[in-house]
């Protein structure tokens, strides 16, 4: 199976295992039927590799077939893309104190700033331009600039760095990391939200924003946790949050199906239009029994359990800032 890059995203490493594949058609298909038109990203390969790092556990996609500004443009649209309030936000004012630095990655129109203290100095970086035109109407500190170009202009200029469901879109990982880590003061605090592969999401069928060309990466506990090793920062916290009471339906019904392909009855495809999940499906129409199946799933593999997002918080030591191990 030809691949765009034999080598991890993440960590560098060639050994990899190849998960599954999707063809890009469908791709599109399921992408039209949520009104998002991703043509233009995948028309130039008819399938697209879900791959495994052995060495550090990242899962991802090649080719990547990331989007682009004008991807996003379609989905700001839609009132559920930007949210102001999340868990992670809540989750994450634990780590700035009074008069702290920070710096947000991927900060949208910067929501997370009405969760921080008002002493805060905070600095934004987005390239959306109507979310910047937002954040600076409400006199933030917004960039349209990369983290790589501010890291060099600002080297160990913040106690916090954080970067809130942004990681997940990245193609280059490490080089996007360790810009965050280079504008971190000594003993600063890095903070990133993805959604977590320890998760009922890694099992989601026929969700097409947790693949190409939205999600191109996929993130797990020991991936996240391989990432912070790698940029020398000790971990502080890996936080799963809670179901959300908007995804429950969801995950109740992504475990029950899993209950029947736990037994062999059925298989997990990133997209599954057969026949079988159809009439599967329908007999998860009974609520009670979906839920009582789904709760069967979550006891046998309580991972399964966890919310849509995991935070990582890990810190930088008191020595140099961003000293790479790779």
């Amino acid at each position: 199976m030809a691949m765009e890059n034999p080598h991890c995203p993440g960590c560098g490493a060639p050994d990899i295992s190849v998960i599954d594949s999707i063809a890009t058609a469908e791709l599109a298909r399921l992408y039209r039927s949520r009104g998002i038109d991703v043509g233009a990203y995948v028309e130039t390969t008819p399938e697209i590799s879900r791959l495994k790092c052995e060495a550090c556990d990242l899962v991802f996609f090649s080719p990547s077939c990331a989007g682009d500004d004008s991807f996003y443009e379609q989905l700001q649209k839609f009132d559920w893309y930007y949210q102001d309030e999340k868990p992670e936000y809540d989750y994450a004012r634990q780590f700035v104190g009074e008069h702290r630095r920070v710096l947000e990655v991927g900060c949208g129109k910067g929501a997370f700033r009405s969760f921080l203290p008002e002493s805060t100095r905070y600095v934004g970086l987005e390239f959306n331009d109507e979310a910047v035109r937002k954040a600076r109407e409400a006199g933030l500190d917004v960039r349209k600039q990369s983290v790589e170009r501010h890291a060099a202009e600002h080297p160990r200029a913040y106690d916090v760095v954080c970067s809130f469901q942004v990681l997940e879109h990245v193609p280059n990982p490490d080089t996007f990391v360790h810009a965050c880590v280079e504008s971190l003061a000594p003993g600063g605090m890095l903070i990133l939200a993805v959604p977590a592969e320890d998760s009922f999401l890694a099992l989601a069928a026929n969700a097409p924003l947790n693949m190409p060309p939205h999600h191109v990466l996929r993130w797990t506990d020991r991936a996240l946790v391989s990432l912070a090793k790698r940029e020398g920062l000790e971990v502080a916290a890996l936080w799963h949050e809670p179901v959300a009471s908007f995804h429950r339906d969801w995950q109740s019904h992504t475990l029950a199906y899993h209950y029947f392909v736990r037994r062999g009855m059925a298989s997990t495809r990133l997209i599954d239009s057969s026949l079988r999940y159809r009439l599967i499906g329908k007999l998860l129409q009974n609520t009670q029994l979906r839920d009582f199946l789904a709760q069967r799933v979550a006891r046998e593999q309580p991972a399964l359990g966890h919310g849509h997002t995991v935070v990582l918080a890990a810190r930088q030591g008191q020595g140099a800032a961003g000293q790479a191990l790779h």
